[in-house]
């Protein structure tokens, strides 16, 4: 049976569920921590020994050797013990000390070499090396052995880490919606222009005369799917025929090219333009059937025959009732734009348009990047929720039901 829990409960209640687990490897982390800084505070002051700056003219190997003690301290300086111990934590700090220990043996190559001629520096050089070897074996068990241990639990503070993130990000969530509830008078006096011009274009459109050209647009339409239809494979085998034209295996007029590529094209327009009977356009198409046997025109059988078919039909006047239909729309949706035009409709009903998108385009982009920063939260709010869900029932064997609200 699952229980619902807010998301600062549930964390309160698993890291009090976990915190016998994770402690001892906490507690083995932060005394392993200490004992580098300890052995760290050990190599200072065997830097210590290396200060000759109170002289007042040192010779060269005395430079050297203070400049190493001035280095020892700026390398290792501000390292502390973190406060809170996480893997992310104690891995940052293991990668800082290994750069820290890099940077001071490649010091140490430079100087020591010089100081190691000079046998008044040996047993310095010795506690120095000693004390270094000694910070570098606890940095290399940290490493290897601590931090390897200490992976276990990952998986626990990982569950807690996305628990204050999941806090972090309904907060978030909150904070963007008053921010957007902020905006809603601004959002609504734009909404008002919009529905007052949305209004004044829908009377526009209402028009008979409007009406009358989205009629005859939708049947123009139809008539050209129709005409396409039937004009299928006339226009396949018609670019055979040109093609083979091209490379003069067959012989056409240059109007019949033109037909035929016009068909091809904008097969509506071409049978509008032509006059009643579309002499021209059956002229055509006999040459088209005469030459489509030619064996420069390789098309297959049964696409030949549909074509031929579909030739037949329009030289019987086929396409006639499309033609005389579709002259009639295009005709008179001009006479209606003409009249349009005198009356100014079609700047009137595009400068409402425009101006209406101009208007939802400003109102959207009031709250534009809140609700996209929004949606983002939201997706990763569902991703985080899931799986926390899913690893606290697998980890501890609870099933609990987040409640973000």
């Amino acid at each position: 049976m699952s229980e619902n829990k807010s998301l600062e409960d549930t964390l309160d209640w698993f890291n009090h569920r976990i915190s016998t687990i994770v402690s001892k490897y906490r507690n083995t982390a932060i005394k392993q921590v200490r004992a580098i800084l300890n052995r760290i505070e050990e190599l200072k002051t065997a830097a210590h020994r290396f200060d000759y700056s109170d002289l007042k003219d040192p010779d060269v190997y005395q430079n050297y050797a203070t400049t190493i003690y001035n280095r020892t301290l700026e390398t290792f300086e501000d390292l502390e013990a973190p406060e809170n111990v996480t893997y992310n934590i104690l891995d940052s700090l293991n990668r800082d000390l290994n750069n820290r220990i890099h940077s001071y043996v490649n010091l140490l190559a430079k100087y020591l070499s010089w100081l190691k001629r000079d046998r008044s520096y040996k047993n310095n050089v010795k506690n120095l090396d000693r004390a270094l070897t000694r910070v570098k074996e606890d940095v290399y068990f940290f490493e290897n052995k601590t931090l390897v241990s200490y992976s276990k639990i990952v998986k626990y503070e990982k569950v807690a880490d996305d628990l204050e993130s999941l806090i972090e990000l309904v907060e978030r969530k909150k904070e963007i919606v008053a921010e957007i509830n902020s905006h809603a008078d601004d959002i609504a006096k734009i909404t008002k222009i919009v529905d007052k011009k949305q209004k004044e274009l829908d009377e526009l459109k209402e028009h008979p005369g409007y009406l009358q050209l989205e009629k005859n647009k939708k049947e123009l339409d139809h008539i050209e799917i129709s005409i396409s239809n039937k004009i299928s494979e006339i226009k396949k085998l018609s670019s055979k025929v040109l093609k083979a034209s091209e490379s003069k295996k067959v012989e056409l007029s240059d109007y019949d090219k033109d037909t035929m590529k016009s068909l091809i094209k904008d097969p509506l327009t071409t049978l509008v333009k032509e006059g009643e009977g579309y002499r021209g356009i059956k002229a055509t198409l006999r040459i088209l059937k005469e030459v489509g046997n030619s064996p420069a025109v390789q098309m297959k059988k049964e696409k030949l025959k549909r074509a031929y078919e579909n030739i037949e039909e329009i030289i019987n006047d086929g396409l006639a009732e499309n033609q005389q239909k579709a002259k009639f729309l295009i005709n008179q949706s001009e006479a209606i734009n003409r009249k349009f035009s005198d009356l100014n409709m079609n700047v009137r009903i595009k400068k409402l348009n425009e101006e209406i998108n101009n208007y939802k385009i400003d109102r959207q982009r009031i709250t534009l990047s809140l609700e996209r920063e929004k949606e983002e939260i939201e997706d990763k709010v569902t991703t985080i929720v899931k799986s926390v869900e899913k690893r606290i029932e697998e980890y501890i064997e609870k099933t609990v039901k987040l409640v973000l609200e």
